[in-house]
Formats: C-alpha cells, sequence, structure tokens
C-alpha cells in the first residue's frame, strides 16, 4: 500500500524569508537608534539654551548631554534633521521589506496550492467548487499576505523599537520607564483578552461573507433561470438579508478593532501622563523631561500597529486553516517523486484488472493503430473509462499499461502528452483559437500534430487562429469547438487519442473527422452511438452493469477500408 505524502504548508522562515526577517529587526534597531539621537540633540539643544555662557569652553561636562550641548548650533542643527531623515527613510524601507516578506511566503502558498489541486482529481470525492478555490488562492492568501507584512514585519520592527526606547526610559529615570513598561504589559493583556472575541468576529463575519459570495455568483451566473422562473424580486429580498447580516458583522467585528485601537491610543497617552508626572514630581529638569518626551511621543504609532497584529492574526488563523483543508486532502495524480518520463513504443494500450469499487471492472487490451468504439447506456461508466486511461482519475485497483509501463509508476506530463482526452469535461480556455492550440503543444514543438489540420481549421474561422474565444468556448459553433478541442489534443502527436463526445453534424462533413480515422497512425477510443461512425471501428467495447466486454463490431459493405486495414482483415 502506497503511503500518502502528507502536504504541509510552507515554513515562515523558508527561502529567502530569514535575511528579509533580520533586516526588518535591523530597521527596528536602528529606527531606535535615530529616534534616541533625536532626543538627546533634543536635550543637548535645551541645556545650551539655558548653559550656553557656562559651556562654551568645553569644561564641566559631566553628562552626555553636557557633550552634546557643547557643539555648535548649526552641529545640533544639522544632527537633528539627519537623525530625524534617518527615522523616516529606515520606515519608508521597512515597508517594501515587509511586503517582499510577505509576497515571498504568499508564492510560496499559492504555488503549493497549485501543485496540490493540479494533482487532484478533478471530479474526485474531496472536489471543491471553482468559487471556494479561486477563494483559497485569492481572498485566504491575501489574509496571509496582511499577517506577514502588517504582523509579522511590525512585531519585528516596532516591536524592538518600543523595547528599546522603553530601556532608554527605564535608564534616564527608572521610575518613568518601569511604569511605562507596566502600562504596555497591562495593555498587551486587554489586547489578548479583546483578541480571543475577536476570533469569534472574525469568523462569523467570514460566514456571512461566504453565503453572500455564494449567493451573489450563482443567481449572477443563472439569472436567466431566476427571469425564467418569475423569482427576481424574491431573490432581490434574498441578497438584501444577506447583504445585511454580513454589514452587520462586520459592524460587530469593527466595535473589537476600535476597542483595540482605543487601547493603543490609551496606552500611548497614558505613557505621556507618565513622563509628565513622574518626571515633574521627581523634579527632572526641564530638558530631561523633553527627551523623554520626545521618546514617548514616537511610541504612538508603534503601539497602534502592534495592536492591529492581533487583528491580522486572527484573521490568518481561519485562511491558514481552510488552506491547509485543502492541502489535507488527498492528490493521487501526482505520481511518485523523481518520476521517470514514459518510454517511446508503439502505443499497445493495456487495461489490467482495471477497477473502481461498485461501478467498473474493465480488462481489455488495445493494439497500436486500432480504433475502438466505445458505447453503453447513459450512467454506465465511459466517461469514467476514458478519465481513467488518461490518467485524469485513479482507479481503486488495477493499472493503465502503455506499452508495458504502468502509468501511475511515471511523470505525469509525459502520460497527458501521449494519452489525449477530448470531452465536455474540458472545454476550451478564456483567449483566442490559436492560444487554445499552444496549450496542446509539447515542450519541443517540432513534435506536434500535422499543420495541415492547423490550415483547415484557420480556414473555417472569421479572424483564423487570431478568432477570440470566451469561457467554456463561448463565441464559436459547437462544431468548431469539437474541431479546435480535437486539434489541440492532436498537437502533441499522441499514441492513443480518447473522444469522449460525439462530434456534431456539422465537425462530421468538414473532412476533420474523416482524415483522422483515415491518416492519425495512433490508437482511438471513441464514444459515438451514431451507426455509420461506429462501424468504423476495429473493435467495440461495451460497458453494461459495470463490465467491460470486447466485441468485433458489424460492418457496413459500402464502408471504405482504411489504409493499412487490409492486413489486419486477412
Amino acid at each position: 500500500m502506497t503511503r500518502r505524502r502528507r502536504v504541509r504548508m510552507p515554513h515562515t522562515l523558508g527561502g529567502v524569508r530569514r535575511r528579509l526577517m533580520l533586516l526588518l529587526v535591523l530597521a527596528g534597531f536602528g529606527q531606535a537608534v535615530c529616534v534616541i539621537a533625536f532626543a538627546l540633540l533634543v536635550h543637548g539643544a535645551a541645556y545650551r539654551v539655558t548653559h550656553g555662557g557656562g559651556i562654551t569652553s568645553g569644561n564641566d561636562r559631566s553628562a552626555i548631554y553636557t557633550h552634546v550641548a557643547g557643539y555648535s548650533p548649526t552641529t545640533l542643527a544639522v544632527g537633528l534633521v539627519t537623525s530625524a531623515c534617518a527615522t523616516v527613510l529606515l520606515k519608508a524601507a521597512g515597508e517594501p521589506l515587509a511586503e517582499r516578506l510577505a509576497q515571498s511566503y504568499v508564492h510560496s502558498v499559492r504555488m503549493r496550492l497549485f501543485d496540490h489541486v493540479a494533482r487532484s482529481e478533478a471530479g474526485g470525492p474531496f472536489r471543491r467548487t471553482v468559487g471556494v478555490t479561486v477563494l483559497r488562492f485569492t481572498g485566504d492568501a491575501s489574509a496571509l499576505r496582511l499577517w506577514m507584512s502588517k504582523g509579522v514585519a511590525p512585531i519585528l520592527v516596532d516591536g524592538v523599537f518600543v523595547a528599546c526606547a522603553l530601556v532608554v526610559l527605564a535608564v534616564t529615570v527608572p521610575g518613568i520607564g518601569a511604569l511605562s513598561a507596566v502600562l504596555v504589559l497591562l495593555a498587551a493583556v486587554a489586547v489578548a483578552l479583546f483578541g480571543r472575541r475577536l476570533g469569534d468576529r472574525v469568523r462569523d463575519t467570514r460566514r456571512h461573507n461566504g453565503r453572500l459570495a455564494a449567493f451573489v455568483n450563482e443567481r449572477v451566473t443563472h439569472t436567466a433561470v431566476i427571469q425564467s422562473l418569475g423569482r427576481v424580486a424574491q431573490e432581490r429580498r434574498v441578497m438584501r438579508r444577506h447583504s445585511r447580516e454580513y454589514g452587520r458583522a462586520m459592524v460587530r467585528q469593527a466595535r473589537l478593532t476600535g476597542a483595540m485601537s482605543a487601547t493603543a491610543e490609551a496606552c500611548g497617552i497614558g505613557i505621556l501622563l507618565i513622563v509628565v508626572t513622574v518626571g515633574l514630581m521627581a523634579g527632572t529638569t526641564w530638558e530631561t523631561l523633553a527627551s523623554l518626551l520626545t521618546v514617548a511621543n514616537f511610541l504612538g504609532g508603534p503601539l497602534i500597529s502592534l495592536v492591529r497584529v492581533q487583528e491580522h492574526w486572527q484573521r490568518s488563523r481561519v485562511a491558514r486553516r481552510r488552506i491547509a483543508e485543502v492541502l489535507a486532502a488527498p492528490a493521487p495524480l501526482g505520481g511518485p517523486r523523481r518520476a521517470e518520463p514514459l518510454a517511446n513504443g508503439p502505443g499497445q494500450l493495456e487495461l489490467a484488472e482495471l477497477r473502481v469499487d461498485g461501478v467498473l471492472e474493465a480488462s481489455a487490451v488495445a493494439r497500436p493503430g486500432q480504433r475502438i468504439v466505445l458505447q453503453g447506456p447513459p450512467g454506465a461508466g465511459k466517461s469514467l473509462l476514458l478519465r481513467l486511461i488518461a490518467r485524469l482519475q485513479k482507479p481503486d485497483s488495477g493499472a493503465v499499461l502503455l506499452d508495458g509501463q504502468d502509468l501511475a509508476r511515471h511523470d505525469p506530463e509525459s502520460v497527458r502528452r501521449v494519452i489525449r482526452l477530448t470531452s465536455p469535461e474540458l472545454p476550451l480556455l478564456r483567449g483566442s483559437v490559436g492560444k487554445n492550440l499552444r496549450h496542446g503543444e509539447p515542450p519541443d514543438a517540432a513534435e506536434g500534430a500535422d499543420e495541415d489540420h492547423i490550415e483547415a481549421l484557420a480556414e473555417l474561422l472569421p479572424d483564423g487562429l487570431r478568432t477570440r474565444v470566451g469561457e467554456n468556448g463561448h463565441g464559436l459553433s459547437m462544431a468548431v469547438r469539437y474541431q479546435v478541442a480535437m486539434v489541440r489534443a492532436l498537437r502533441s502527436g499522441p499514441r492513443v487519442l480518447l473522444l469522449d463526445d460525439a462530434p456534431p453534424e456539422e465537425a462530421l462533413t468538414s473532412g476533420l473527422v474523416e482524415r483522422l480515422f483515415e491518416q492519425y497512425p495512433g490508437t482511438v477510443i471513441y464514444v459515438t452511438d451514431e451507426p455509420k461512425l461506429a462501424a468504423r471501428a476495429d473493435v467495440l467495447w461495451r460497458i453494461d452493469d459495470g463490465r467491460l466486454t470486447v466485441h468485433e463490431p458489424a460492418r457496413q459493405t459500402d464502408e471504405p477500408v482504411r489504409p493499412g486495414m487490409e492486413k489486419e482483415m486477412d
């Protein structure tokens, strides 16, 4: 039994993020140094104003600020401007560093999500809707980005700054430093208590937002259904209810975030009051008081930033949990690590006791170049069988072999280049016809399909290969969609071609299907109930009651013999 690898969230400290975090810490420390220098220069300038005549000779400098006061007024002014500018520049440098940290992490999350979704079964039991999957890549990833840029980064920058500022206050006037530290700790406890309630509010807001988004997505996508049933007014009332519920949830969340911001403001104001009150009671000189107030004044912004960390943390917790749910789902189509690509071969396909429990059992061999028609009643499992052969779904047991090679043990990309499926479940993508055809090209485009097919297709289109294609092929007729999908599948020169949708009548008369049956050297397995097209097959595979049986189809007497078939018939 193969052990399933557990996919985890990317590590926060992975890759370049260690270096970015170190730079953020240095930025915070640099800001603290600049603010302390600014406060020291303010202290020295104030001391010079009151004692200017006594220190001009450079004597009686018992404290560091008296040394600073000995500088000329021009030097003091330059120092003040320089330290202020350095503080501003370091603050400005911290923003792009924080964003780089956030984008690096979110990029890793998105790529891991993409790789996991690409290895998952599109129609499997763990399938999620397109809207939910997109939400993981956008909304949840954005929540993680904000946590890194507005949460982790402020902890590294503003946390270091606040710690250094409190140390300076404690060294200058121990009573002020001690009381300020206690006030900051009390504010942190209050914010933590608010944060516990905020987590519930975030989940409640997210739930209402999800309901509103799901409602809008379905109703806008299928507006014609609402119009045809005469339910526009009723659905508008439902829309209004969802919108108001979401609005009320946002207001409740805003009350908590407002209380947290008020806590930070109160903490900042409290530190200013402590500096003034304790300074006056302790008989601190007004020069020292001015420098301490300068430091305390710079604490307001970082404190507010640190308080907002709680909000981003709660949002990120929910987002991380939802993304982890996606990554925890099985992804059986990835193949083993360092899997080898499929080796070249003639293209003999074998279904070795293929089984999907309670649904399908199949054992058969398709020889190279055969045309095989697949038939059965609706819901018998025809599409399922083709998905199993194309390695787009994993069987419960058994294997699909191509030239003796188990597809599950080889590189999935190489498997899907040599076995191509066209199906209504695999529509054209938004863009142009030419872009859709390029999606089918192999790494070496020289190995692509016959250019005659592309030229013939281009002649059918008003703007050639530049003809625009809407979502799911909108803008093209069903026949043209079918032909574009078929040519796209042929671009890699597959050994096996699987056709899950019967060609429209217009496509049959275009000659493309005729050339496919006459000239394509690989194996074709196609689903159709059209007698003339079914009679072109060499073999009939039929699914009844979940079991595949192999028959020889009845041929029509006026059917042309495909080149190379004379020898097979003999």
